[in-house]
């Protein structure tokens, strides 16, 4: 393959890698992009064949006002989002660009452009795909820079329309570059995770669709949250430090929001009254009291959460919360206990939650000090309820506390009603009358709901609570994967002198026959990479830098501890400890320098079996005898440069039959032998 094929098959290799790299923000439509791909390839085939379209300059500045006229009308009117216009912008403009790559400086737009698409994609996508867009695009953009500044050279010192060589095009010349692709790409993740994060959001977005979640609104109505029971997708992923799949919590509900008044057919927020929470010395933003008046003990579980982008603002937290910290400007809180955004997040989202793990001893155990009373909201029902405290006193005869009624009652349902997602209709006069005496078949919502009806008939403040199940335990990352099938309602009902405790009267999925189909284990495995990238690429921040720092620098002392003297004590017995120092000081130093002149020894060798030709033997010559007067060729300096430099014909002269020799693979005739002799006879008698 001749070396100009070579250079335009690289070249439209990169620009393809810059369309691949934006085809993954999702902002370009699928037509608009099959349609740029077949005008990129239709250019593609023009050039290979020589055939390229001849475009004045006046042409295509003009064509460039245009593209930009069009990408600021498109700001201005259609998207107004500076990302979107700059991806499809580039886009258009690189693809117009392939139709009129005639000279060095017009491949180095090219180049330039696919660089700017790349720049606009890391900030437009948190996919994992990047990551190969990425090294592609380094191995691409090295060959073709390579191929550039050959081509560039050999342009500015060969004879006009002359080949160069295919020899230096080898696979070892593809394998090189590779190679040093993989050394730049280790390079540029090592500085990734060395400069400190400028957390900025300079590009801050949409990232990721939108997921429509029900039950953390203000109102629910009976029946919102049954539609998603089947839906599995991935709604947050939590990883909980310092536990494994065998040692989770258990009883662990992810709280959203709570519920304070029903009026037969819906649940509504009266009590939300947001207000800001303060932001403590490290960073947590705490709830307006630790205890929240939750029936609690005293371990604090940590959750780090990554919640993917969902239409509601609130931010979910293990029963119990105390706070969360994050990169938030502005926390609120209700005084139900839940977490709030100003507004939705339209991107994924990093943050640790804190919460105070359930126990069933301090459900029963007055705290100390503790004398809070809930508010008479929680006891508020509708009328025409009758059957319901009947049935409810029924279920509590004889039990005498709070807690062994809520008990009662919670297994009363759980033991004498069906779990279905599809409930039918009976006579009941209201929803929670149907379910309990009618169809005594339902899901979280009318086990909820009914639950909290029959302790407010009987004197028991209690409220509804919308949430998540823990979901399904990944092994290849410890790390929750919670699913909008995992969204469920609960019930917290109030503890006279301990405060709200958590009761769940749905039938649990064992019970019921509806566990959900196991998830591959390949499936978990790739999950696992998309948890991994965007916690440690997305996400990563300055405190995971901090914390990588402490890890490395704990991890190096323990090593060097290990490692002092320990093995040599044992080879040496009965050396002091002095002289195994001074030992050590002179074995080291020496075992260094064995190694590096055996890799110096190796790289040598390996540059002899090159393909590169040698320098010929008239140039070294020619240059030895320069050197000798004065005139030296610096590391670094081309021949031309050199030759420049020495003004002197002679040496012009022989540096062009050096670089014919050299890189074109030509053998000199005996009559141009001969003329090299003069050449060298002539310099040195001047």
């Amino acid at each position: 393959m001749r070396f100009s094929t070579y250079f335009i098959l690289i070249s439209y290799l990169m620009a393809g890698t810059g369309l691949l790299a934006v085809s993954l923000t999702g902002i370009i439509s699928p037509a608009f992009l099959i349609a740029i791909s077949g005008i990129a390839v239709l250019s593609f085939f023009l050039s290979i064949q020589d055939k390229a379209l001849h475009i004045s300059r006046l042409v295509w500045n003009g064509l460039a006002i245009i593209i930009l006229a069009a990408g600021l009308a498109d700001y201005l009117l259609v998207s107004r989002s500076l990302i979107e216009v700059s991806v499809r912008f580039l886009t258009i403009l690189m693809v117009a660009k392939l139709f009129d790559l005639r000279t060095n400086r017009d491949y180095a737009a090219l180049y330039i452009l696919t660089f700017f698409q790349l720049l606009a994609a890391s900030a437009a996508t948190v996919n994992l795909s990047f990551l190969f867009v990425l090294a592609l695009y380094i191995l691409t953009g090295i060959w073709a820079l390579t191929l550039f500044t050959l081509k560039k050279d050999w342009e500015e010192k060969a004879s006009p329309h002359k080949e160069m060589a295919k020899n230096i095009l080898g696979p070892s010349f593809f394998l090189a570059t590779a190679g040093l692709a993989l050394l730049s790409l280790i390079i540029t993740l090592s500085l990734f995770f060395v400069i400190p994060r400028m957390e900025v959001g300079f590009f801050s977005q949409q990232t990721a669709d939108t997921i429509r979640v029900s039950g953390f609104s203000d109102k629910i109505d009976l029946g919102d949250i049954g539609p998603i029971k089947l839906d599995p997708t991935i709604v947050m992923r939590v990883e909980l430090p310092g536990y494994k799949a065998s040692a989770a919590p258990i009883r662990l509900y992810f709280r959203g929001i709570a519920f304070d008044a029903y009026n037969g057919a819906q649940w509504r927020q009266t009590m939300k009254e947001l207000a800001p929470l303060q932001r403590n010395q490290e960073g947590i933003w705490r709830a307006a009291s630790d205890n929240q008046g939750y029936a609690t003990s005293s371990a604090i579980l940590t959750q780090n959460i990554l919640l993917e982008p969902i239409e509601t603002n609130v931010l979910f937290a293990a029963s119990n919360g105390i706070g969360v910290s994050g990169n938030f400007r502005m926390i609120m809180g209700d005084r139900m206990g839940s977490f709030y955004l100003p507004a939705p997040s339209y991107s994924r989202i990093e943050y640790t939650a804190y919460s105070i793990l359930p126990s069933l001893a301090a459900s029963v155990k007055p705290k100390e000090g503790y004398h809070g009373k809930a508010p008479r909201q929680y006891l508020q029902v509708p009328t025409g309820l009758e059957n319901i405290y009947n049935l409810a006193r029924d279920i509590t005869a004889g039990r005498k506390t709070p807690f062994d009624k809520a008990a009662a009652i919670e297994g009363y349902l759980k033991k004498n009603y069906r779990y279905t997602l599809t409930p039918g209709k009976g006579a009941g006069k209201n929803p929670v009358e149907d379910f309990l005496f009618y169809t005594k078949a339902g899901y979280c919502e009318q086990y909820a709901t009914a639950m909290a009806v029959m302790l407010r008939t009987i004197g028991i403040p209690s409220r509804l609570v919308t949430g998540f199940l823990p979901g399904e335990w990944n092994n290849f990352g410890n790390y929750l994967i919670i699913r909008q099938r995992d969204a469920h309602s609960w019930v917290e009902a109030y503890m006279p002198g301990t405060g709200w405790a958590t009761f769940d009267p749905t039938p649990s999925a064992e019970t019921v026959g509806g566990i959900p189909p196991a998830t591959p284990l390949i499936a978990l495995y790739i999950d696992s990479i998309r948890w991994r990238w965007n916690r440690y690429i997305i996400n990563y921040s300055f405190r995971d830098q901090l914390r990588l720092a402490r890890a490395l620098e704990e991890k190096g002392r323990s090593l060097l501890s290990s490692l002092r003297w320990s093995a040599l004590s044992r080879q040496l017995p009965n050396v002091g400890s002095r002289q195994k120092k001074l030992l050590f000081s002179f074995v080291a130093p020496i075992t260094f320098v064995l190694i590096l002149i055996a890799v110096m020894w190796i790289a040598r060798k390996s540059g002899d079996k090159a393909r590169w030709p040698r320098i010929p033997r008239f140039y070294k010559d020619a240059l030895t005898f320069l050197a000798k007067k004065g005139k030296i060729k610096r590391p670094g300096e081309t021949a031309l440069e050199f030759a420049k430099m020495v003004n002197r014909e002679e040496v012009m002269a022989l540096t062009d039959i050096y670089y014919h020799v050299r890189f074109g693979g030509y053998e000199p005739t005996d009559a141009e032998k001969a003329q090299i002799e003069a050449y060298v006879t002539t310099m040195r008698r001047a």
